[in-house]
Protein backbone atom coordinates (compact mmCIF):
# COMPACT_ATOMS: atom_id res chain seq x y z
CA UNK A 1 0.00 0.00 0.00
CA UNK A 2 1.04 3.81 -0.97
CA UNK A 3 0.91 6.72 0.58
CA UNK A 4 2.74 8.45 3.75
CA UNK A 5 2.93 7.13 7.32
CA UNK A 6 1.53 8.91 9.96
CA UNK A 7 1.35 8.35 13.79
CA UNK A 8 0.42 10.69 16.51
CA UNK A 9 0.88 9.19 19.80
CA UNK A 10 3.22 8.90 22.87
CA UNK A 11 6.17 6.71 22.96
CA UNK A 12 3.83 4.43 24.89
CA UNK A 13 2.49 3.38 22.01
CA UNK A 14 4.37 0.33 20.45
CA UNK A 15 4.22 1.35 16.82
CA UNK A 16 5.56 5.12 17.98
CA UNK A 17 8.26 3.29 19.70
CA UNK A 18 9.43 1.34 17.43
CA UNK A 19 9.34 3.98 14.34
CA UNK A 20 10.97 6.41 16.23
CA UNK A 21 13.00 5.07 19.39
CA UNK A 22 11.64 7.75 21.47
CA UNK A 23 9.49 7.27 24.65
CA UNK A 24 8.26 10.82 25.06
CA UNK A 25 5.79 11.34 27.75
CA UNK A 26 3.23 13.69 25.45
CA UNK A 27 1.93 12.70 21.92
CA UNK A 28 4.45 14.04 19.22
CA UNK A 29 4.24 13.10 15.69
CA UNK A 30 5.88 11.26 13.24
CA UNK A 31 5.61 10.76 9.52
CA UNK A 32 7.29 8.95 6.96
CA UNK A 33 7.74 8.92 2.74
CA UNK A 34 9.89 7.97 0.22
CA UNK A 35 12.32 6.23 2.91
CA UNK A 36 12.61 10.07 4.67
CA UNK A 37 11.14 9.77 7.86
CA UNK A 38 10.42 12.93 10.65
CA UNK A 39 9.26 13.27 13.84
CA UNK A 40 7.73 16.94 14.92
CA UNK A 41 8.21 17.69 18.72
CA UNK A 42 7.51 20.54 20.87
CA UNK A 43 10.66 22.76 22.65
CA UNK A 44 10.84 20.07 25.82
CA UNK A 45 11.61 16.87 23.69
CA UNK A 46 13.01 18.59 20.90
CA UNK A 47 17.55 18.43 22.17
CA UNK A 48 16.30 15.06 23.57
CA UNK A 49 14.54 13.72 20.35
CA UNK A 50 17.47 14.98 18.45
CA UNK A 51 20.17 12.72 20.96
CA UNK A 52 17.62 9.60 21.21
CA UNK A 53 15.69 9.62 17.83
CA UNK A 54 16.48 6.46 15.75
CA UNK A 55 19.43 7.00 13.00
CA UNK A 56 18.00 8.58 9.62
CA UNK A 57 15.18 10.33 11.52
CA UNK A 58 15.20 14.51 10.92
CA UNK A 59 13.83 15.74 14.21
CA UNK A 60 11.96 18.95 13.59
CA UNK A 61 10.28 21.66 16.15
CA UNK A 62 6.54 21.62 15.82
CA UNK A 63 6.85 26.14 16.48
CA UNK A 64 8.56 25.84 13.03
CA UNK A 65 5.47 24.44 10.92
CA UNK A 66 3.86 26.93 8.85
CA UNK A 67 0.01 26.63 9.19
CA UNK A 68 -1.05 28.99 6.58
CA UNK A 69 -1.74 26.36 3.87
CA UNK A 70 -4.47 25.26 5.62
CA UNK A 71 -7.92 26.61 7.05
CA UNK A 72 -9.55 25.42 10.45
CA UNK A 73 -12.93 24.69 10.75
CA UNK A 74 -14.86 27.28 12.80
CA UNK A 75 -15.16 27.05 16.60
CA UNK A 76 -12.77 23.86 16.42
CA UNK A 77 -9.51 24.06 18.40
CA UNK A 78 -6.27 23.53 16.73
CA UNK A 79 -4.60 20.20 17.14
CA UNK A 80 -1.48 17.58 16.04
CA UNK A 81 -3.65 16.18 13.39
CA UNK A 82 -3.84 19.86 11.71
CA UNK A 83 0.11 20.41 12.40
CA UNK A 84 0.87 16.70 10.35
CA UNK A 85 -1.87 18.13 7.60
CA UNK A 86 -0.30 21.08 7.45
CA UNK A 87 3.52 19.45 6.99
CA UNK A 88 1.69 16.52 4.71
CA UNK A 89 0.44 19.10 2.23
CA UNK A 90 3.71 21.08 2.25
CA UNK A 91 5.70 18.22 0.91
CA UNK A 92 2.78 17.68 -1.72
CA UNK A 93 1.63 14.55 0.37
CA UNK A 94 -2.03 13.71 -0.43
CA UNK A 95 -2.51 10.27 0.83
CA UNK A 96 -2.01 8.91 4.42
CA UNK A 97 -1.96 5.25 5.98
CA UNK A 98 -2.74 5.62 9.89
CA UNK A 99 -2.81 2.89 12.34
CA UNK A 100 -6.13 0.68 13.62
CA UNK A 101 -6.21 2.60 16.45
CA UNK A 102 -5.60 6.33 15.21
CA UNK A 103 -7.48 8.59 17.75
CA UNK A 104 -11.04 9.61 16.05
CA UNK A 105 -10.27 13.61 16.43
CA UNK A 106 -7.17 12.93 14.21
CA UNK A 107 -9.06 11.00 11.99
CA UNK A 108 -11.84 13.40 11.31
CA UNK A 109 -9.01 16.14 11.28
CA UNK A 110 -7.01 14.78 8.51
CA UNK A 111 -9.74 14.25 6.28
CA UNK A 112 -11.17 17.99 6.89
CA UNK A 113 -8.15 18.58 5.14
CA UNK A 114 -8.64 16.24 2.15
CA UNK A 115 -6.17 14.26 2.62
CA UNK A 116 -7.07 10.65 1.70
CA UNK A 117 -6.93 8.59 5.10
CA UNK A 118 -6.58 4.59 5.29
CA UNK A 119 -5.89 2.29 8.15
CA UNK A 120 -2.87 -0.03 7.58
CA UNK A 121 -3.18 -3.19 10.03
CA UNK A 122 -0.16 -4.28 10.79
CA UNK A 123 1.33 -1.05 10.66
CA UNK A 124 4.35 -2.25 11.10
CA UNK A 125 4.56 -5.97 9.85
CA UNK A 126 8.10 -6.48 10.63
CA UNK A 127 7.74 -6.22 14.25
CA UNK A 128 6.16 -9.81 14.12
CA UNK A 129 9.69 -11.01 13.44
CA UNK A 130 12.48 -9.60 16.15
CA UNK A 131 15.64 -8.83 15.55
CA UNK A 132 18.43 -10.32 17.15
CA UNK A 133 18.55 -7.13 19.44
CA UNK A 134 14.59 -6.91 20.48
CA UNK A 135 15.12 -10.88 21.66
CA UNK A 136 18.12 -9.76 23.69
CA UNK A 137 15.88 -6.49 25.14
CA UNK A 138 13.09 -9.76 25.74
CA UNK A 139 15.65 -11.78 27.78
CA UNK A 140 16.84 -8.82 29.78
CA UNK A 141 13.14 -8.05 30.78
CA UNK A 142 12.55 -12.33 31.21
CA UNK A 143 15.63 -11.71 33.85
CA UNK A 144 13.43 -9.39 35.58
CA UNK A 145 10.77 -11.07 35.12
CA UNK A 146 12.04 -14.54 36.66
CA UNK A 147 14.12 -12.59 40.01
CA UNK A 148 10.81 -11.24 40.55
CA UNK A 149 9.09 -14.82 40.49
CA UNK A 150 11.85 -16.59 42.61
CA UNK A 151 10.98 -13.93 45.10
CA UNK A 152 7.42 -14.71 45.45
CA UNK A 153 8.28 -18.56 45.42
CA UNK A 154 10.90 -18.02 48.22
CA UNK A 155 8.31 -16.08 50.40
CA UNK A 156 5.60 -18.79 50.38
CA UNK A 157 8.39 -21.82 50.50
CA UNK A 158 9.77 -19.67 53.52
CA UNK A 159 6.24 -19.47 55.43
CA UNK A 160 4.57 -21.86 57.87
CA UNK A 161 0.83 -22.83 57.55
CA UNK A 162 -1.14 -21.68 60.38
CA UNK A 163 -4.05 -23.11 61.97
CA UNK A 164 -6.37 -21.70 59.92
CA UNK A 165 -4.68 -22.27 56.70
CA UNK A 166 -3.27 -18.74 56.62
CA UNK A 167 0.77 -18.61 55.94
CA UNK A 168 2.82 -16.64 57.82
CA UNK A 169 6.16 -15.28 57.14
CA UNK A 170 8.19 -13.20 59.19
CA UNK A 171 5.72 -12.41 61.79
CA UNK A 172 2.77 -11.44 59.32
CA UNK A 173 0.11 -13.47 57.29
CA UNK A 174 0.83 -13.55 53.47
CA UNK A 175 -1.44 -11.51 51.87
CA UNK A 176 -1.85 -11.08 47.41
CA UNK A 177 -1.03 -7.46 48.14
CA UNK A 178 2.38 -8.20 50.47
CA UNK A 179 3.58 -10.33 47.16
CA UNK A 180 3.05 -8.19 44.66
CA UNK A 181 4.61 -5.58 46.68
CA UNK A 182 8.02 -7.57 47.18
CA UNK A 183 7.78 -8.43 42.85
CA UNK A 184 7.43 -5.17 42.01
CA UNK A 185 10.18 -3.86 44.35
CA UNK A 186 12.37 -6.66 42.36
CA UNK A 187 10.89 -5.76 39.32
CA UNK A 188 11.59 -1.56 39.78
CA UNK A 189 15.62 -3.08 41.32
CA UNK A 190 16.13 -5.07 37.31
CA UNK A 191 14.75 -1.54 36.12
CA UNK A 192 11.31 -2.82 34.78
CA UNK A 193 7.69 -2.29 35.79
CA UNK A 194 4.67 -4.55 35.96
CA UNK A 195 2.02 -2.57 37.29
CA UNK A 196 -0.60 -5.15 37.09
CA UNK A 197 1.28 -8.29 38.53
CA UNK A 198 -1.43 -11.50 39.38
CA UNK A 199 -1.30 -12.84 42.47
CA UNK A 200 -4.57 -14.64 42.67
CA UNK A 201 -5.56 -17.70 45.22
CA UNK A 202 -8.14 -20.15 46.05
CA UNK A 203 -11.54 -18.65 44.07
CA UNK A 204 -9.76 -15.48 42.75
CA UNK A 205 -7.34 -18.25 40.54
CA UNK A 206 -10.82 -19.16 38.74
CA UNK A 207 -10.45 -15.75 36.50
CA UNK A 208 -7.93 -15.73 34.38
CA UNK A 209 -7.29 -12.27 35.23
CA UNK A 210 -8.27 -11.39 38.12
CA UNK A 211 -5.66 -9.66 40.12
CA UNK A 212 -5.82 -11.14 43.25
CA UNK A 213 -6.52 -9.79 46.88
CA UNK A 214 -6.43 -10.33 50.69
CA UNK A 215 -4.85 -13.88 52.45
CA UNK A 216 -2.90 -16.39 50.41
CA UNK A 217 -4.12 -20.03 52.14
CA UNK A 218 -2.64 -23.28 52.04
CA UNK A 219 -3.56 -25.80 49.61
CA UNK A 220 -4.78 -23.56 47.74
CA UNK A 221 -3.39 -22.59 44.25
CA UNK A 222 -1.98 -19.72 44.01
CA UNK A 223 -1.41 -18.08 40.11
CA UNK A 224 0.79 -15.66 39.84
CA UNK A 225 1.73 -14.04 37.00
CA UNK A 226 4.24 -11.29 35.68
CA UNK A 227 4.76 -9.30 32.55
CA UNK A 228 7.32 -6.89 33.00
CA UNK A 229 8.31 -4.16 30.85
CA UNK A 230 12.06 -3.26 30.73
CA UNK A 231 12.29 0.83 31.40
CA UNK A 232 14.91 0.94 28.93
CA UNK A 233 14.20 -1.01 25.78
CA UNK A 234 10.23 -1.10 25.90
CA UNK A 235 10.37 -4.71 25.59
CA UNK A 236 8.34 -6.97 27.80
CA UNK A 237 8.25 -10.76 28.55
CA UNK A 238 5.12 -12.86 30.21
CA UNK A 239 5.69 -15.89 32.72
CA UNK A 240 3.30 -17.29 34.67
CA UNK A 241 3.56 -20.54 37.76
CA UNK A 242 0.83 -21.77 39.67
CA UNK A 243 2.10 -23.17 43.32
CA UNK A 244 0.49 -24.26 46.57
CA UNK A 245 1.82 -24.47 49.57
CA UNK A 246 0.74 -27.53 51.59
CA UNK A 247 -1.82 -29.98 50.57
CA UNK A 248 -3.52 -29.91 47.52
CA UNK A 249 -6.65 -31.88 46.80
CA UNK A 250 -6.94 -34.51 44.19
CA UNK A 251 -8.63 -32.39 42.26
CA UNK A 252 -6.02 -29.75 42.16
CA UNK A 253 -3.37 -32.44 41.44
CA UNK A 254 -5.09 -33.54 38.41
CA UNK A 255 -5.67 -30.06 37.50
CA UNK A 256 -2.05 -29.03 37.53
CA UNK A 257 -0.68 -32.45 36.16
CA UNK A 258 -3.27 -31.84 32.98
CA UNK A 259 -2.55 -27.88 32.23
CA UNK A 260 1.43 -28.74 32.10
CA UNK A 261 0.65 -32.18 29.78
CA UNK A 262 -0.82 -29.64 27.65
CA UNK A 263 1.67 -27.09 28.01
CA UNK A 264 4.09 -29.61 26.86
CA UNK A 265 2.22 -30.73 23.86
CA UNK A 266 1.84 -27.10 22.59
CA UNK A 267 5.69 -26.90 23.11
CA UNK A 268 6.58 -29.99 21.04
CA UNK A 269 4.37 -28.95 18.04
CA UNK A 270 4.95 -24.88 18.05
CA UNK A 271 7.14 -24.56 14.92
CA UNK A 272 6.72 -22.34 11.91
CA UNK A 273 3.26 -22.97 10.78
CA UNK A 274 -0.61 -23.16 11.98
CA UNK A 275 -0.91 -20.93 15.37
CA UNK A 276 -4.27 -22.10 15.58
CA UNK A 277 -2.57 -26.12 15.35
CA UNK A 278 -0.84 -25.30 19.15
CA UNK A 279 -4.04 -24.39 20.49
CA UNK A 280 -5.68 -27.61 19.02
CA UNK A 281 -3.19 -29.85 20.08
CA UNK A 282 -3.68 -28.04 23.88
CA UNK A 283 -7.57 -28.82 23.27
CA UNK A 284 -6.63 -32.18 22.70
CA UNK A 285 -5.12 -32.86 25.63
CA UNK A 286 -7.95 -31.28 28.07
CA UNK A 287 -10.88 -33.16 26.11
CA UNK A 288 -8.96 -36.22 26.73
CA UNK A 289 -8.28 -35.64 30.49
CA UNK A 290 -12.48 -35.03 30.61
CA UNK A 291 -12.13 -30.98 31.15
CA UNK A 292 -15.11 -29.71 29.95
CA UNK A 293 -15.37 -25.37 29.11
CA UNK A 294 -17.81 -23.47 29.02
CA UNK A 295 -18.35 -20.16 29.17
CA UNK A 296 -17.44 -19.54 32.36
CA UNK A 297 -15.02 -22.38 33.17
CA UNK A 298 -12.50 -24.73 31.58
CA UNK A 299 -10.24 -23.37 28.92
CA UNK A 300 -11.72 -20.26 28.62
CA UNK A 301 -8.78 -18.31 26.60
CA UNK A 302 -6.30 -18.66 23.95
CA UNK A 303 -3.06 -20.78 24.28
CA UNK A 304 -0.70 -17.62 23.83
CA UNK A 305 -0.04 -14.15 21.70
CA UNK A 306 2.44 -12.51 20.46
CA UNK A 307 4.53 -10.54 22.61
CA UNK A 308 7.35 -7.35 22.19
CA UNK A 309 6.75 -3.99 22.58
CA UNK A 310 3.51 -4.50 23.69
CA UNK A 311 2.28 -7.56 26.06
CA UNK A 312 -0.15 -8.75 23.90
CA UNK A 313 0.66 -8.60 19.88
CA UNK A 314 -0.05 -10.70 16.76
CA UNK A 315 0.02 -13.49 16.42
CA UNK A 316 -2.54 -15.05 18.50
CA UNK A 317 -2.70 -18.87 19.54
CA UNK A 318 -6.26 -19.14 19.58
CA UNK A 319 -9.22 -21.38 18.16
CA UNK A 320 -9.97 -18.83 15.61
CA UNK A 321 -6.71 -17.72 14.26
CA UNK A 322 -5.60 -17.44 11.35
CA UNK A 323 -2.25 -16.93 11.62
CA UNK A 324 1.08 -18.50 10.90
CA UNK A 325 3.68 -18.49 13.12
CA UNK A 326 7.05 -17.40 11.49
CA UNK A 327 10.60 -18.92 12.65
CA UNK A 328 11.72 -15.09 14.75
CA UNK A 329 8.24 -14.62 16.42
CA UNK A 330 8.42 -14.31 20.41
CA UNK A 331 5.02 -16.04 21.73
CA UNK A 332 3.76 -17.05 24.95
CA UNK A 333 2.35 -20.93 25.74
CA UNK A 334 -0.13 -20.42 28.16
CA UNK A 335 -3.17 -23.22 28.83
CA UNK A 336 -4.78 -23.22 31.95
CA UNK A 337 -7.88 -24.71 33.35
CA UNK A 338 -10.49 -22.56 35.74
CA UNK A 339 -13.61 -23.77 37.84
CA UNK A 340 -15.47 -21.91 40.30
CA UNK A 341 -15.26 -23.82 44.15
CA UNK A 342 -12.17 -25.20 42.83
CA UNK A 343 -9.89 -22.60 41.20
CA UNK A 344 -7.40 -22.39 38.69
CA UNK A 345 -4.34 -23.54 37.19
CA UNK A 346 -2.16 -21.86 34.43
CA UNK A 347 1.70 -22.05 33.13
CA UNK A 348 2.91 -19.97 30.74
CA UNK A 349 6.32 -19.58 29.24
CA UNK A 350 7.65 -17.24 26.79
CA UNK A 351 9.02 -18.47 23.75
CA UNK A 352 11.12 -17.76 20.29
CA UNK A 353 9.73 -19.53 17.18
CA UNK A 354 12.93 -21.38 15.38
CA UNK A 355 13.07 -23.08 12.19
CA UNK A 356 12.58 -26.02 13.16
CA UNK A 357 10.37 -25.62 17.14
CA UNK A 358 11.07 -22.88 19.37
CA UNK A 359 13.78 -21.72 22.17
CA UNK A 360 12.24 -21.89 25.41
CA UNK A 361 13.04 -18.36 26.53
CA UNK A 362 11.80 -18.86 30.37
CA UNK A 363 13.57 -21.96 31.85
CA UNK A 364 11.79 -21.31 35.16
CA UNK A 365 10.85 -24.67 37.19
CA UNK A 366 7.04 -25.87 37.20
CA UNK A 367 6.61 -27.06 40.40
CA UNK A 368 3.04 -27.23 41.60
CA UNK A 369 4.14 -28.41 45.64
CA UNK A 370 6.04 -25.49 47.39
CA UNK A 371 7.48 -27.20 50.51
Amino acid sequence: MSGAKLLIFSGEDPNMRYATGLDLPDPFIYISSDEKEFVLVNKIEFSRAKKLAKKGIQVILWDTVEMDNIRLPKHRKKNLADMAASFLLAHNLSELLVAENCWALHLESLREHNLRVRMLRPFFPERLLKTPSEIKSIKKAGLAAKAAMQRAVDIIKESTIQWDDSLLYHDQKITSEFVKREIERILSEQNAICPDVIVSCGEDSAEPHNRGTGELKAGKPIVIDIFPRDRVSGYHFDMTRTLIKGTPSPELKKLFQTVKRAQDAALAVIAPGSAKGVHDSVIDVFTKADFDTTNEEGFIHSTGHGLGLAVHEPPRLGANSEDTLLAGMVVTVEPGLYYLGLGGVRIEDTVLITKNGCQNLTNFPKMLLVK
